[in-house]
């Protein structure tokens, strides 16, 4: 755990454990099968923190130390919900082996971000890439959840796979930018998690 400093304690930084929370208490709704419109509400608004909580970072220059760690993991937490929920929907196979193939990919994402910054001192910053991923799953993944939890009908099979299938592709190439960027070329830091900040 990173010690909690008062130059932690930000907009950005308070927005990021707000995901994190909106996330952990949608997937416990998807698991209790309860008071799924309400999950679904809860995975959008933590959809739209993150976009803010980006843009209010970049803005006003306030990332700090501990906001670049919190803010991959809240990423993940988001994204792994949607995944999950969707694959427990559908009930199919090739559902799953897509939500599995995309779940590998945030583990392996995270094991080079956390050998980079043991090995070079910093994270690999977010790509283009990245953030359209990030956009992806979120976006399509909650319309799909909607549909479902919203109007009780469901994506039909082939377009949830395809749809599936295309954030995994974007996912795979944004991995492979983060491959070849993980030794000193890293350098080019342009996220708001990325940058140096003195908490």
């Amino acid at each position: 755990m990173w010690p909690v400093k008062p130059t932690h304690i930000t907009v950005p930084n308070f927005l990021t454990a707000a995901r994190i929370a909106l996330a952990a208490v949608a997937g416990g709704f998807a698991v209790a099968a309860t008071h799924e419109a309400l999950a679904v509400s809860l995975l959008i608004t933590a959809s739209v923190l993150d976009v803010f909580d980006g843009w209010y970072a970049r803005t006003f220059s306030t990332p700090t130390s501990l906001g670049k760690h919190l803010d991959p993991v809240a990423d993940k937490i988001l994204v792994g919900v949607i995944l999950l929920w969707l694959g427990a929907d559908a009930r199919s196979v090739t559902v799953w082996c897509l939500v599995g193939l995309a779940l590998a990919r945030e583990v392996a994402v995270t094991v080079l971000r956390t050998y980079n910054t043991r090995r070079h001192g910093r994270m690999i910053p977010s790509s283009a890439l990245g953030k359209l991923k990030m956009f992806l799953q979120c976006a399509g993944g909650c319309t799909m959840l909607g549909i479902t939890h919203f109007l009780g009908k469901s994506t039909p099979a082939p377009v949830e796979i395809g749809l599936l299938a295309g954030m995994l592709v974007v996912s795979l190439w944004a991995m492979a930018g983060y491959i070849k960027a993980k030794g000193p070329a890293a350098d080019h830091e342009q996220t708001h998690f990325a940058l140096r900040s003195p908490g």
